[in-house]
This record gives structure tokens, C-alpha cells and sequence, in this order.
């Protein structure tokens, strides 16, 4: 027999996604509860009141709310982007005004970047896909992760696009079920252990006004632990400064 176990197999309590990528005919499966306490180690925030992705002015939106979160969660950040534009943009934003070391992808090697964001307890540190999985760095040196986007595959990969064009159902069968295993990587880049508490903020409202939202805060282990609309919230659960 084989055993295939992850963090991140199933999406949005199934396993059919990955069962017919692996070419899997009805295989046994089981969900293992998680260790930890999401309800009172994690906070996940969706600001209210972004642009869309699609907007002309979501990406300056976006590096003006990080630099924000940043200010507010004392530094101790890790963003994840899902393009190298939002990340540039926002690192332009970031190296003019931020008070704290920022990390980028590319100015050393993947390792390296990590070692030091793990050191450095106050810096911040700049991914794409690269670091939305294998990042483990527990303790307060994590304490918050920022998402710019739900990860859905392009749709200018050739993949997608001979999916689509064969598939009807191909978003609900292909593109929704791998953008929530991503997101649960790298909402999973958080909690590390029993004693870590942090904060996740998305900065996407389509998982909250879209109705396959619902599909991936239903993928989150513990249901994503306590949910606010309000950035000043990070402060009052990491207890850095006084919110609102």
C-alpha cells in the first residue's frame, strides 16, 4: 500500500482534487484534526473597503494597507504575492517608509532570506510562490502573514487554458481546488507550534463577497481562528500598540 499525507491535501474537505491528479480510483481517506487552538491563536483579518484585483488601483492599494499591517504588527511579517508586480510594488513602497528591515525575494538565496528573517525578529520579509510553502519559522519572528490575492492559476498558463476549453466545470474542478491548497499553504505558514499566536490578514474581498469565499475560510484548519474586518484588531491581538 501507499500513504500520501500533507497539511494541505484535501480542499474544502475532499480529497477529489489530488485523488485524480494522482490517477487515485476511490482511495481511503481520512482528515486528522490539528493540534492547535486557531480559535485563540489566530486572528484572520479581510480589510474592509479594497479595491478588487482587478482594479486599476489594487496594487497601490495593496502596499499602502501592508506597509499599514506592518506598522501595526510591528514588523515580524511575511507577505506572500502571487506576482513579481505586486511584490516589486509594494517593496517601492515598503523601502521609502518602512521602519523595519525589509526581506525581498531575489536579493539572496531562499535559504539565506529565510535564516534571516527567522534572526532578525522585527524585519519583514517579501515572497512569491516560493515561499508560500517550506517557509517554517516559528515564534514571534512570524507573527503575521499577509496574502495579496487568492492564488488562482493564471489563466495564460496552457494548462488552464486547455482545461477550460475542454471542461465546463473546470474552475470548480481544477483552478478553485488548487488555489485553496495554496492558500492553505500559506495560510499554514503561521502557526508552527502550540505556544504561536499571529495574525493572517487577505487582502482579496472575493473571499468574502464571492460565494466560493466560502470554499476556502471552509478549507481553513479551526475555521481560520477569530475573524475581523478592522486592521486596528491586529494590534490589540499582538498586543503591539493600542487599536481602536
Amino acid at each position: 500500500s501507499v500513504v500520501v499525507t500533507s497539511a494541505t491535501l484535501s480542499s474544502n474537505g475532499r480529497f477529489d482534487y489530488v485523488a485524480s491528479e494522482f490517477g487515485l480510483d476511490r482511495p481511503a481517506t481520512v482528515i486528522a484534526e490539528t493540534p492547535f487552538d486557531f480559535s485563540s491563536q489566530t486572528l484572520l483579518v479581510v480589510p474592509a473597503g479594497l479595491p478588487n484585483p482587478n482594479d486599476d488601483d489594487y496594487r497601490l492599494a495593496v502596499a499602502e494597507c501592508l506597509h499599514e499591517i506592518i506598522e501595526l504588527a510591528g514588523g515580524r511579517t511575511l507577505a506572500l504575492f502571487t506576482s513579481y508586480r505586486n511584490l516589486d510594488a509594494a517593496h517601492e513602497r515598503l523601502s521609502a517608509t518602512c521602519g523595519y528591515r525589509v526581506l525581498r525575494q531575489g536579493d539572496m538565496p531562499r535559504t539565506a532570506l529565510i535564516e534571516e528573517f527567522r534572526k532578525d525578529v522585527s524585519s519583514v520579509l517579501l515572497g512569491t510562490d516560493a515561499f508560500w510553502a517550506g517557509v517554517d519559522v516559528p515564534g514571534e519572528a512570524l507573527s503575521c502573514v499577509v496574502i495579496d490575492r487568492l492564488p488562482f492559476p493564471s489563466p495564460e498558463d496552457p494548462v488552464v487554458d486547455a482545461i477550460s476549453s475542454t471542461d465546463k466545470r473546470w474552475f470548480h474542478r481544477y483552478a478553485l481546488p488548487r488555489a485553496i491548497i495554496a492558500f492553505r499553504q500559506g495560510f499554514g505558514r503561521l502557526i508552527r507550534r502550540r505556544t504561536d499566536r499571529g495574525v493572517v490578514v487577505v487582502l482579496d474581498q472575493r473571499i468574502v463577497t464571492k460565494g466560493y469565499g466560502r470554499a476556502f475560510l471552509g478549507s481553513l484548519p479551526g475555521g481560520g481562528g477569530l475573524r475581523t474586518r478592522h486592521l486596528p484588531n491586529i494590534a490589540k491581538f499582538l498586543g503591539t500598540k493600542s487599536g481602536e
